[in-house]
């Protein structure tokens, strides 16, 4: 107890907590919406159209990647200009962000617009149609989100992906009172992504008037550093996806539609853990910006420590449950038997601790802008994953797969980023102790 009152006692930490606190609860009730939702549902559309559904709903998820990086370039950016009291930068930086996601979504509009023409909007690829113009208007708006994290008010994104669960819980509960067209379910979907995020963004220019735009001309200064900054970002992210993202894919071809099948059940459960690990952790990001630009070394040593400690022992805890009722469990839920036995179980739980581990220091690396070197160290990681999954696969079958990518985060990822951590965190010490040796000698 007295550990913690130290803790809190720091204002980042403060801020730190109550994002995490408020990211887990809503996290918790997504969960409990997806539990409520999936099967009402099913009985509202039937397995056909519900199918259709649920692979149009899940394009969601490329949300992220459709602004090229910008959002998360933001996240370092904006903490960094606001860690060296420029609001000024902090402000432009946002505006380039603005201006090149209003691009990309005129872009994708269009594209929507001609495919709608082509297509029609009445046959099957109206409910596609539908979510890419959701997914358009919604690029410019996340930025939001993105900029409550670098001010280190990630609770009040977490509040607004609150709000969107809720708006699309309610709106896919009226729907499936009223009616059973498919497109109207697509709908609710992206329009509780683009309210909730708009929402967002009009509460951020609400509570911080001095970060609103004042004109394109301001933005094109920054265009070029945040849309930089933001691809790097994104080769990072797809780099690091190509990691685990085929591993379905990779499953069937080598193994067969069965094993197919419990690599889907495998990585529902490990994307359900990180997604819970990310909304633990993401609140260090900024903060680790803030105290590498105020020279606050002893906190991000003690942070990185505490933050990384506290991720593996509840991935850990996890684990063991997982190991020990997981059979039983998944029986239970999927109301069959897949095969899952305790190898798999095994490699799961390694592989959720690997990227646990590896989750704070890459989060440090982010703030300090080190992101070409992850992408190296990634690119490198990835060959060596794929390469003991091939190996692997033949002789330890589904659980071989999950072992490439866990082996392969824990003897590459992991060290390289404590290396680096380790040169960058020297050589600051060193500037540091030129500085105040020059300035003793100046007096």
């Amino acid at each position: 107890m007295r550990i913690l009152t130290i803790m809190l006692a720091h204002k980042r930490n403060r801020r730190i907590v109550a994002s995490a606190s408020f990211g887990v609860f809503q996290r918790l009730v997504q969960v409990a919406s997806t539990l409520l939702i999936m099967p009402l549902t099913l009985r509202a559309l039937g397995p056909a159209r519900f199918g259709v559904w649920g692979a149009v709903a899940s394009l969601a998820w490329t949300s992220g990647l459709l602004d090229l990086g910008t959002g998360s370039a933001l996240v370092t950016l904006v903490a960094r200009s606001l860690a060296r009291n420029r609001v000024d930068e902090a402000r432009t930086h946002l505006t380039g962000a603005l201006t090149i996601g209003s691009c990309l979504a005129c872009l994708l509009l269009v594209l929507v617009f001609t495919a709608s023409l082509l297509a029609g909007s009445r046959g099957n690829s109206a409910p596609y149609l539908i979510a890419f113009a959701g997914l358009a208007l919604n690029v410019p708006l996340s930025s939001a989100n993105n900029v409550w994290m670098a001010l280190q008010k990630g609770y009040i994104s977490g509040f607004w992906d609150l709000v969107q669960t809720v708006l699309t819980t309610l709106g896919l509960f009226c729907a499936a009172a009223f009616t059973h067209d498919v497109r109207v379910y697509v709908a609710v979907v992206y329009a509780g992504l683009v309210l909730a995020n708009l929402g967002s963004l009009m509460h951020l220019f609400l509570l911080h008037p001095e970060l609103r735009p004042q004109g394109l001309p301001e933005s094109l200064a920054s265009i070029r550093e945040v849309a930089g900054s933001g691809i790097l970002f994104f080769i990072l992210n797809i780099t690091a996806g190509l990691t685990f993202m085929l591993d379905n894919v990779l499953a069937l071809q080598l193994l067969g539609p069965e094993a197919s099948a419990r690599m889907t059940i495998a990585m529902r459960i490990c994307m359900t853990a990180i997604g819970m690990l990310a909304v633990l952790s993401l609140p260090l990001w900024p903060a680790f910006t803030d105290a590498a630009h105020t020279a606050d070394r002893r906190w991000i040593r003690q942070t990185l420590l505490r933050g990384s400690a506290l991720l593996a022992s509840v991935t850990v805890a996890g684990s063991a449950v997982l190991i020990l009722f997981g059979q039983p469990l998944l029986r239970l839920w999927l109301h069959a038997d897949l095969g899952i036995g305790q190898p798999l179980l095994w490699a799961i739980s390694v592989w959720v601790l690997a990227e646990a581990l590896a989750r704070v220091p890459n989060l440090l690396l982010n703030a300090l802008a080190l992101v070409r070197f992850q992408i190296v160290v990634t690119a490198i990681g990835t060959l060596v994953a794929w390469a003991l999954k091939l190996t692997l696969a033949p002789w330890l079958g589904v659980a071989g797969i999950l072992w490439g990518t866990g082996v392969s985060v824990l003897l590459i990822g992991i060290p390289a980023g404590i290396w680096r951590i380790y040169r960058w965190a020297d050589h600051s010490a060193r500037q540091e102790a030129m500085l105040t040796e020059r300035y003793h000698s100046a007096s």
